[in-house]
C-alpha cells in the first residue's frame, strides 16, 4: 500500500518516519433511571454552559460577525478544579474558535459523559460538524474546532444516552450526550474518543533516545512528534483523525487520519508549512495492567521507523496535550 516517509534529522539521528458506537463511554458508575424527553433542536445564537450554579455561567458562546466567540468565566471554572493557578491558559475577554470550515450556523455547549464535561459542537454553512473539547482549551488554550465526519446534520440537542433496561423494564441510561439531527428528525450521536490520549515510543539508535509520541484527542484532534526523549521535539505533524470500525470483544480498532501543519523546530524558531498527509492506523489494547496500545501503520506515516504493517507497542506517555 502507499505510504509516507518523513525524513526528520536529530542531530546525530537521521530517521525516515473515532466514533460511532461505545469508543467515548469508558467510564462507569452506577445507573440511575432518566425520563428521555425530547428537547428543541437548539438554534441560539448565544448559549451559557452553566455546572454548580445555575445563575453563574462557567462558559458563554455567541455567534457574531460570521464567527463563534467563547468566553471562559475563570472562577466557577477554578471552583472545579480543572486546573490550577499556573494552568489556566485562556484569556478573560472572548476568544475565537478558529478553524471553522464556513460561518457557523448553530452551535451547542453540553456535556458528554458522566461528568461537567463541556463539549462545542458546531454547524457551519457549509455543513460541516466541528468539535471543540473545552476544559482541554482551558488547560492548553487551544480553540481550534475539529471537522467530524456527519453529513447532513441541520442542528443540536442533548440528552441521555446508553438506554438498557432491568427485569423489571426500567429503562437506565448511563450517561449524558449531544445528539445531531437530520432533516427527517433523525438523532446521531456525536462521537467521542476516550481512549489513553498521551502515547509514546522510545528507542535506542545510535546512542541516542529516538523518541515517538502520537497525541490523540477526546475531540478527534491528532499530532504526531518526533525528537529525544525528555527533551525538545525536532517535527510535528497536526490534524485530525476518525473512527472506522471497532471490536471491543477483542479491543481492536481502526482509525482513518489526515494531517494538515508541520512545525519544524530549529535552534532559531520554529517553520510552519501546510501538507496533507492521509493515512489509516490500526490500535490494539490487549494488556488492561500495562496499558500497551500496539500501533500497526496501514497507509501513510511509519510512526515507529519500524515499517508499515508492523505492529509497534506505544505505552501511556508524557501529556502532550492541545
Amino acid at each position: 500500500m502507499k505510504h509516507i516517509c518523513l525524513a526528520l534529522s536529530l542531530a546525530i539521528v537521521l530517521f525516515a518516519t473515532s466514533c460511532i458506537g461505545k469508543l467515548g463511554k469508558t467510564q462507569e458508575q452506577d445507573p440511575q433511571p432518566v425520563e428521555k424527553t425530547t428537547p428543541e433542536i437548539v438554534t441560539d445564537l448565544s448559549q451559557d454552559y452553566v455546572t454548580l450554579e445555575e445563575s453563574v455561567p462557567t462558559i458563554t458562546g455567541e455567534i457574531k460577525n460570521d464567527g463563534l466567540w467563547l468566553t471562559f468565566h475563570k472562577a466557577p471554572i477554578m471552583y472545579l478544579n480543572i486546573v490550577d493557578e499556573y494552568s489556566y491558559r485562556l484569556p478573560e475577554e472572548p476568544v475565537k474558535v478558529e478553524g471553522l470550515k464556513g460561518a457557523p450556523k448553530n452551535f451547542i455547549i453540553a456535556d458528554i459523559g458522566q461528568d461537567y464535561n463541556p463539549i462545542l459542537c458546531v454547524l457551519t454553512d457549509q455543513g460541516k460538524v466541528q468539535m471543540l473539547g473545552l476544559w482541554n482549551a482551558v488547560a492548553t488554550g487551544d480553540v481550534e474546532a475539529t471537522e467530524i465526519p456527519m453529513d447532513r446534520i441541520v442542528g443540536f440537542k442533548d440528552g441521555p444516552g446508553g438506554p438498557w433496561e432491568d427485569e423489571d423494564g426500567t429503562v437506565f441510561y448511563e450517561y449524558t450526550t449531544i445528539y445531531g439531527i437530520d432533516a427527517q428528525g433523525g438523532e446521531h450521536e456525536i462521537p467521542v474518543y476516550l481512549l489513553d490520549n498521551d502515547l509514546e515510543y522510545i528507542e535506542r539508535m545510535q546512542g541516542a533516545d529516538a523518541d515517538f509520541k502520537l497525541y490523540l484527542g477526546d475531540d478527534w484532534k491528532m499530532r504526531y512528534i518526533v525528537g529525544y526523549y525528555l527533551s525538545e521535539a525536532v517535527e510535528e505533524l497536526q490534524g485530525r483523525f476518525w473512527l472506522i470500525s471497532e471490536d471491543w470483544d477483542e479491543m481492536y480498532f481502526r482509525f482513518g487520519y489526515e494531517l494538515t501543519t508541520r512545525l519544524e523546530f530549529t535552534g532559531e524558531g520554529v517553520n510552519t508549512t501546510e501538507v496533507n498527509y492521509k493515512g489509516v492506523f490500526d490500535m490494539q489494547c490487549p494488556d488492561f495492567d500495562t496499558r500497551k496500545h500496539i500501533i500497526t501503520p496501514i497507509e501513510g506515516i511509519d510512526f515507529a521507523n519500524k515499517g508499515m504493517n508492523v505492529p509497534v507497542s506505544f505505552s501511556p506517555g508524557s501529556a502532550i496535550g492541545g
